[in-house]
């Protein structure tokens, strides 16, 4: 547990007159005024940390007035005996060499925005007006205006402001709510980081808290859905997934879980017969469980709890019928949480899906009763000595700032729109501003929850590359979820992304891990790493995964000519790779680039080297058993991998493993070297399997491990090297890796097979495999052309390569030449006649005209000369 202290470091602290001021930082200070000349020391549901490092600073005091210098602003403030006013306090910084200066009362319409609490009817970034009737009753209107994403801790124009004086009180260890004292009282958080919005963030999670490490589990697939779902159908369920072999981790059961009612906490054994037996066979297949919780309504008569609830509030169970959910009431807390909820934790119950959507309003006065519960539960679990050696974790609505300290947020129900996809990518990056790092969205949308094929695929390609991946719909017979109900290719497509999410989660978690100790989120927006660029604030549809990744996901229909779907994406300078496609960009601008629909338009660096693992059906504690590691062209590269158990807070005490990942190019060698390992953790896996792949390569001339030669195998097989040819892909394959000691593997380049050959050829291939397709179905038992089998053996190069990589450049060649005589076969064959079907005539032309759109815009093969006068990569 990350122990915080709100007590002011004292050599930090300045008090002239009623004011005082604390520098938390060289960049960040808080201002105070109180009329009693009282100030506070005590948390808030904000801020829960002042105790940081000295700051240097000199003050000056000049009769009235006081002047306060730091490394990062000057301070000048006259006390006047009145409220922070321009007429009496200014703050000067600096901001790209230029002197700016704050004075209170600014408006600041330059913040780059923070989140909102939920996107409960919000459609593509607007929501319903509402107008108030003369009678008091308020109506819908047909009109949709912008929503307010309220204000971050970043701003273009180098300053924020956060006020705190109205933030109810946590009083004492772990914290009790309490209103503040009474009195005119100022209470302001100042951050003066210029553009460096990082550095600000940094600050922030200091004072405002760090984002927690989720356990590893939560970044695995959840499976969500609201229905009345009975024991029998939900294990049913959990065994397709394994039969599909799509992965998941987290079974969240909806409010159907308990008897009728919106609050409930008694199971409903007409669905559950035996509880604590479902949980029991969940538990046996390594799934986590989550419930519905709508506490409002507190514990009512029918409820098996009741009684105990009544007598642990001094009520007599034989003459109430009702006791109300009252969160300012100690005493039905620590009943709340020892009644109601641990008794089924320790029966199976991971964790509880917060659904507080009951107002704003509690017996305290300024008491919002979200961050509290979210603040209560969390603190529970962490206390529970049941749970001991386990994290927290919670799933709940966005609670404010300071809402970051308890993942994961719950985005609310969305419409299953394609306005609403579109504006998730913006709305989950900018919560980055206020350290809310962990978003979970439904997937597919809410309501109505029926959606075509297409928009569920590219919603769940968003998911892969979000925070949380978790799918959710209302209860409506005809919104399905389940990726193997939907029909080719998009059943396939569904599926191989809930896959691609599993492979990327040892990258996935090294970046949570950074967020905790740096305050970046996860995802966050283009600004951070190009401040100075006007195109990173203008692109909205794009963000950054980690450090590494780029990612512009696909928000809108695919064209009914060609199956793509445009993208316009803003690159910055320099080169960057389409791992999508296997190409090449070159940055600097903005460019609209075309996908197809297994394809997400994910970007990365030069050398880049990023870990994952192969395989995994679960999330598993300790170590990822099949380590991956993928070697992107372009030259150097380093990453460091990040372990630990997975599940305890041990990793704040530093019980973690760390594995160097790099990549060097010497003299037509990459050189991959994995480890050595440092660090201890308990779960640890020094040796196991691992996999090396290298996308966008010819065929290498040889490979190397250890410094002992590799044979190469037709297919990927361990202490071989294979080759991918329909992704151009190496791939090298070790049963048994030392991490500790560290393991080197050198794959020389063919100098006869220059690598800009294999550019964008798994683009190519995945687009010709879609040509064949169609070719496919526009033939008939009749021949209709000699050459219409020209587009399976054009599309099955790649498979001839795979099982001879010798034939690289032979293939390759003839590839291109086949490209040319293909669309005039696919304009006979659109001509040609079925004698037996002539009725098909009108569907084989438009599955030709399909097929000819597709092939348009292929970018043409490459030859070897040319190959070797591009730029080497």
């Amino acid at each position: 547990m990350h122990v915080y202290n709100p007590r002011p470091t004292p050599g930090n602290v300045i008090t002239h007159g009623n004011a005082r001021f604390t520098l938390l930082t060289g960049r960040m200070l808080r201002l105070e005024w109180a009329a009693d000349g009282h100030f506070e020391d005590r948390a808030t549901l904000a801020v829960v940390n002042r105790a940081l490092p000295p700051v240097r600073r000199r003050a000056a005091v000049s009769g009235r007035k006081l002047t306060v210098t730091a490394p990062g602003f000057t301070l000048t403030y006259v006390d006047d005996g009145r409220p922070f006013s321009a007429r009496n306090l200014s703050v000067t910084f600096r901001q790209r060499r230029r002197a700016r200066v704050w004075r209170p009362g600014m408006r600041n319409p330059q913040n780059l925005g923070a989140t909102l609490r939920t996107l409960d009817g919000i459609k593509g970034g607007r929501r319903q007006e509402w107008k108030k009737l003369r009678s008091g009753k308020w109506v819908p209107t047909k009109k949709w205006v912008p929503v307010d994403m309220g204000a971050g801790l970043v701003s273009r124009a180098g300053w924020a402001l956060v006020d705190d004086s109205r933030g109810i009180i946590l009083d004492g260890d772990p914290g009790w709510v309490t209103a503040r004292a009474n009195g005119r009282r100022q209470d302001w958080y100042l951050l003066l980081h210029g553009h460096d919005y990082r550095g600000a963030v940094a600050d922030a999670a200091q004072v405002f808290g760090r984002q927690p490490l989720p356990p590893r589990y939560a970044f695995g697939y959840w499976w969500s859905r609201y229905w009345a779902y009975t024991d029998r159908q939900i294990e049913s369920l959990v065994r397709q997934f394994d039969r599909h072999e799509v992965p998941i981790d987290v079974m969240v059961v909806d409010m159907d879980w308990h008897l009728e009612g919106w609050t409930g906490y008694t199971w409903d054994r007409r669905y559950f017969p035996d509880p604590a037996d479902f949980l029991r066979w969940l538990k046996a297949r390594d799934l986590k469980i989550t419930l519905n919780l709508h506490p409002a309504d507190g514990v009512r008569r029918h409820e098996e709890a009741f009684p105990a609830m009544a007598r642990a509030m001094g009520v007599n169970p034989a003459k109430a019928d009702h006791i109300p959910f009252d969160c300012t009431d100690r005493r039905f807390i620590e009943a709340y949480f020892r009644i109601l909820h641990h008794p089924q934790e320790k029966a199976g119950v991971d964790f509880w899906w917060m659904d507080w959507q009951q107002g704003q309003q509690t017996k305290l006065p300024g008491l919002d009763p979200l961050p509290w519960i979210n603040h209560l539960h969390w603190n529970d679990m962490e206390s529970n000595p049941e749970r001991r050696g386990r994290r927290p974790l919670i799933f709940s609505r966005f609670g404010g700032l300071g809402a970051g300290r308890y993942c994961v947020g719950f985005s609310g129900d969305t419409f299953s729109v394609w306005d609403s996809l579109a504006f998730q990518p913006y709305f989950t990056a900018t919560a980055a501003n206020v350290l809310y790092g962990y978003w979970s969205h439904d997937i597919g949308g809410h309501q109505p929850g029926a959606i075509e094929p297409e928009l569920y695929a590219r919603w769940m390609q968003f998911g892969v590359f979000s925070p949380i991946l978790r799918t959710h719909t209302t209860k409506n017979p005809r919104a399905e979820r389940r990726v193997w109900a939907y029909p080719d290719p998009y059943g396939e497509v569904l599926a191989d992304a809930v896959r691609l999410r599993y492979e990327l989660i040892p990258y996935i978690y090294t970046e949570a891990r950074r967020a905790w100790e740096t305050g970046l989120s996860l995802c966050r927006p283009m600004y951070y790493d190009w401040p100075e660029a006007d195109e990173a604030y203008a692109a909205r549809n794009q963000y950054l995964f980690g450090d590494a990744m780029l990612v512009a996901p696909v928000l809108a229909k695919a064209s009914d000519t060609d199956e793509m779907a445009a993208v316009r994406v803003w690159l910055p300078a320099g080169q960057w790779f389409d791992v999508a496609r296997g190409r090449w960009e070159a940055g600097g601008s903005w460019a609209v680039r075309r996908y197809m629909i297994g394809e997400i338009p994910v970007f990365v660096r030069p050398g880049a080297i990023l870990p994952g693992q192969c395989g995994a059906s679960r999330v598993n504690e300790g170590s990822a058993r099949d380590l991956l590691v993928t070697a992107y062209p372009g030259g150097d590269g380093a990453y460091d991998l990040y372990e630990d158990d997975g599940i305890s807070p041990d990793y704040q005490d530093g019980s973690c493993v760390w594995i160097p990942l790099r990549q060097k190019v010497l003299r037509g060698t990459r050189q991959i070297t994995v480890g050595p390992a440092s660090g201890e953790c308990r779960g640890f896996a020094a040796r196991r399997s691992l996999e090396v792949r290298l996308p966008a390569t010819t065929p290498p001339r040889a490979v190397r491990a250890g410094g002992k030669a590799i044979p190469w195998a037709a297919r990927p097989a361990d202490g071989h090297w294979s080759y991918d040819g329909h992704t151009a892909t190496t791939v090298v394959r070790l049963a048994d890796a030392d991490l500790r000691r560290g393991v080197r593997i050198a794959v020389e380049e063919d100098p006869a097979l220059p690598q800009a050959l294999a550019d964008g050829l798994k683009g190519l291939m995945t687009r010709l495999a879609r040509v064949d397709y169609y070719t496919a179905i526009s033939m008939a038992g009749p021949i209709l052309d000699p050459q219409e089998r020209l587009a399976v053996e054009i599309a099955q190069t790649g498979n001839r390569i795979s099982r001879d990589p010798s034939t690289f450049a032979a293939e390759t060649a003839q590839l291109r030449q086949r490209l040319v005589e293909l669309p005039r076969m696919l304009r006979r064959l659109s001509k040609g006649v079925n004698p037996w079907m002539p009725e098909d005539q009108p569907e084989r032309v438009a599955r030709c005209a399909k097929a000819l759109a597709i092939l348009r815009g292929l970018r043409p093969v490459r030859r070897a000369g040319a190959a070797r006068a591009a730029r080497p990569r």
